[in-house]
């Protein structure tokens, strides 16, 4: 989980961008992440680094995966993390009883993570529970339901809450 120091570190520097960060921590995982949305480009260099912090670019989904049969986790590490892994995962990281995989949703669709996870825990009958934890822009939000409903015509400025609530 962030230092509560590091995280003010970070809410300051974004917010003298005027821009806006959202935060979501796991305690299971220990880990935290951020979206930020500013009216212009925030570069990586405009966040103070720290040792252990990852900072990219766009927008990422991380996901916590966890196999219901155990002996499954290996080989969905492998195939995340593998030289066979779908091209736009970031990294891979284990978790008490499961796996973390970061990806870039602009290069690899949510469909190819998961169909890659699904496809190796069915060697070994294995379902698995997901967790979301990585904030995700409207953008990401919008391009993932407008794929899955099969409906391009979804953006984010037709999301209601985003309407109602901006």
């Amino acid at each position: 989980m962030l230092d509560p120091a590091r995280k003010a570190e970070i809410d300051e520097a974004v917010m003298r961008r005027d821009a806006r960060i959202v935060w979501r921590a796991h305690a299971l995982a220990n880990r935290s992440y951020a979206s930020i949305e500013a009216p212009s480009p925030i570069a990586v260099a405009d966040i103070p680094p720290a040792s252990g912090d990852t900072i990219y670019e766009g927008a990422i989904i991380a996901l916590a995966l966890f196999p219901t049969v155990p002996e499954a986790l290996p080989a969905v590490v492998d195939a995340l993390s593998g030289p066979g892994r779908p091209a736009g995962v970031l990294a891979c990281h284990a978790a008490p009883a499961g796996v973390i995989v970061e990806w870039d949703p602009q290069r690899t669709a949510v469909e190819i993570i998961l169909g890659t996870v699904d496809v190796e825990l069915r060697r070994f009958s294995s379902g698995r529970t997901a967790e979301l934890l990585s904030p995700l822009p409207a953008a990401v939000l919008a391009a993932i339901a407008a794929r899955g409903l099969q409906t391009p015509q979804i953006t984010k400025q037709r999301i209601l809450e985003l309407i109602v609530n901006p």
